[in-house]
């Protein structure tokens, strides 16, 4: 494994205007710290891979022993029985298959916002499908479901027992919310230079990232939905986490190889739970152990033991225990059409 010229063949991969950044550790060590157009401790949006995030703070309470996968959500939030969803166990909430997407009313960016109110439009709602027989990407609300799980566990909100219970032990620099004193750190997210395609009109994936060309996706590349002064300080779950690369593979470092998280739970975490069609996403080769995404064609990263998220912007974190590898990459110009930014897949196949 040649770690030596990955640097140089960033700098040819990413030009130096989208402002990047890149971290790798192997067998616990950090063998390539790097970025171009951009400080290395710079704090850089990293949308969905906020999840990644989540997850390791859903981790720390399942070792707990605070919270049991194949129980049902009910047995913690008994309002979520609503419409249907009465048998829906936690491993299927975090793992897309519920079928609360979004809500027929549609959640507004305020709504999703706030503290309870959009947990408690979801657990009103009637699934889009029944739980347990599809699996469709909850982009935004399943950061809304699992934090209510959570509150519902700690009184805290996943933002708060992220935390205390995963980042400040860490020390890294990977946040679910940003205190104020830290705002200057931050570098907005910039647009894409390509516009993104949007969704087929009527389809459920376009009802889901309605909320995306409401905050003028194109125009502002989200800053207005998840970087506003006090949604950034918010740190909406499913997307409005921020890092550096360093940062994101940092607080992995942590939870893998220095025992911040059981090594038995984050492989029952990785483990696939769904794959094939998305039904949100309208894609044929998705995969989803809980929480974390699992490597595919449509997302190419590591091998099969692999597990990690990408983001809208391009960013993407993952830990490849047979490789033992941890990944991470940030970048400030926003890619098209999102996800995983592709043009760092010749780094990802070398490794």
């Amino acid at each position: 494994m040649k770690f030596s010229c990955i640097e140089e063949l960033f700098k040819q991969l990413i030009p130096e205007e989208d402002q990047a950044q890149l971290v790798i550790y192997h067998q616990g060590k950090k063998v390539v710290d790097t970025s171009i157009g951009i400080e290395p401790d710079k704090l850089i949006a990293i949308y969905s891979v906020s999840k990644a995030l989540c997850a390791l703070a859903i981790a720390k309470l399942v070792q707990d022993g605070k919270l049991d996968l194949t129980k049902r959500v009910t047995e913690y939030w008994p309002e979520f029985a609503a419409n249907g969803k009465d048998s829906v166990t936690v491993r299927q909430l975090l793992s897309h298959q519920a079928g609360l997407p979004e809500t027929r009313a549609g959640l507004t960016a305020d709504q999703i916002h706030s503290e309870h109110h959009a947990a408690e439009m979801l657990a009103a709602e009637a699934p889009f499908w029944q739980p347990g027989t599809e699996f469709g990407y909850h982009a935004l609300s399943i950061g809304i479901l699992m934090s209510e799980l959570v509150f519902r566990i700690t009184g805290k909100s996943i933002q708060q027992y992220f935390e205390s219970e995963v980042r400040s032990k860490s020390g890294a620099d990977a946040f679910l919310g940003l205190s104020k004193n830290l705002h200057s750190r931050f570098a907005p997210p910039l647009p894409p230079i390509e516009i993104p395609t949007p969704a087929p009109e009527g389809s459920l994936r376009a009802h889901v990232f309605r909320l995306f060309a409401e905050a003028n996706y194109i125009k502002n590349g989200l800053k207005q939905l998840f970087f506003t002064p006090e949604r950034l300080e918010f740190g909406t779950p499913a997307a409005g986490g921020v890092a550096s690369a360093r940062g994101l593979a940092e607080i992995f470092n942590w939870a893998v190889t220095k025992d911040g998280i059981n090594k038995s739970v984050l492989a029952d975490f990785s483990k696939v739970q769904v794959s094939g069609h998305d039904f949100v996403l309208e894609q044929d080769d998705r995969a989803f152990g809980t929480l974390f995404m699992k490597p595919t064609s449509v997302c190419p990263f590591g091998t099969v033991s692999a597990y990690g998220h990408d983001g809208a912007a391009g960013a993407i974190v993952f830990v490849d225990p047979e490789r033992e590898i941890i990944f991470a990459y940030t970048v400030r110009r926003m890619t098209n059409p999102g996800g995983l930014d592709l043009r760092i897949s010749p780094i990802i196949e070398q490794l």
